[in-house]
């Protein structure tokens, strides 16, 4: 993702991005600035629609419910289009692709293998906008399934020098074989140089949580291995921070303090979020985080 040459921006097609619709929704401003200056990028705006009742499998289906779904397909074609009007204005390549189906992740998720992408780009979807933020079960599969670096964005806009917080684990069985560490640093640097602001690296230790282990010695462990891993790159001493927390509250402890905009985290798979950075509480992180999520995997497995 050192230069984003194809976006993929799934928008929501149920309702009007909660602005005049003349205007940008927020996850097209925020992959606007994630771009930075990439010459002739290709941008690919998917909306995707579904009602059970004007299915074909539906009981009641006939040519009344016909034309309703060509009305609520074309109200969809109309939106996407009001969005790609004002980016070719730009000198943007745009096009829109409109899609009757369900599951709505698993159209996004073969779009974005079908024109590899170098990013998709979607709103959070969240269930409730309180502090528990709940991602829809939309947006969860999406995590799980999206092959491709895939930014889920919040609704706080970026500040002119955004703060950007990588969360790794270089002590993981998995970080040399899948060097995930280094996709996921890259990435924050590449995002860092594309539209400004600071890089802050994030790894827990948590060896209080091991009682019959030597702390001193565990957490000796932990710093060798982030020095390693930090040695081939230039982070400042004041942006790395070794947590003695567990993965789950180390991050979020990080960001609150750091009022971080984007957290940058890895997936090992498609079927499984890394354990390196969460493990089993994975919804922790991704439901409580009010940050923008950039979920990468490794460039193999």
């Amino acid at each position: 993702m050192a230069t984003l040459n194809r976006l993929l921006i799934a928008l929501d097609v149920y309702h009007d991005y909660r602005d005049d619709p003349t205007h940008q929704p927020l996850e097209i401003r925020k992959a606007l600035r994630a771009m930075g200056d990439t010459q002739k990028p290709a941008i690919h705006l998917v909306g995707c629609g579904f009602e059970e009742f004007l299915h074909d499998a539906y009981s009641n289906f006939g040519p009344e419910a016909i034309e309703q779904r060509k009305q609520f397909v074309g109200e969809m074609e109309q939106r996407l289009q009001t969005f790609a009007e004002s980016l070719t204005a730009r000198g943007l390549v745009v096009d829109c692709r409109v899609h009757w189906t369900y599951p709505r992740y698993e159209q996004i998720s073969k779009e974005a293998i079908d024109l590899d992408v170098d990013l998709v780009v979607q709103h959070a979807n969240m269930r409730q906008p309180f502090e528990r933020h709940n991602l829809s079960h939309d947006s969860w599969q999406l995590v799980k399934t999206c092959p491709k670096p895939l930014l889920l964005t919040k609704d706080r806009e970026w500040p002119e020098q955004p703060v950007i917080l990588a969360a790794v684990d270089p002590v993981h069985k998995h970080h040399k074989p899948m060097a995930l560490d280094f996709n996921i640093l890259d990435q924050a640097l590449h995002l860092q140089q594309r539209m400004g602001g600071v890089v802050h690296v994030v790894h827990a230790c948590a060896e209080s949580a091991r009682p019959f282990t030597d702390p001193e010695a565990i957490r000796q462990t932990h710093r060798d291995a982030l020095d390693e891993l930090l040695s081939h790159y230039q982070i400042a001493e004041d942006a790395i921070h070794m947590v003695d927390d567990t993965p789950v509250n180390a991050l979020m402890r990080c960001q609150d303090s750091l009022q971080a905009d984007v957290v940058v985290i890895g997936a090992l798979s498609r079927s499984r979020l890394a354990d390196s950075i969460i493990g089993n509480t994975a919804n922790r992180v991704l439901d409580y985080v009010p940050a923008d999520l950039l979920i990468v995997r490794p460039d193999k497995g």
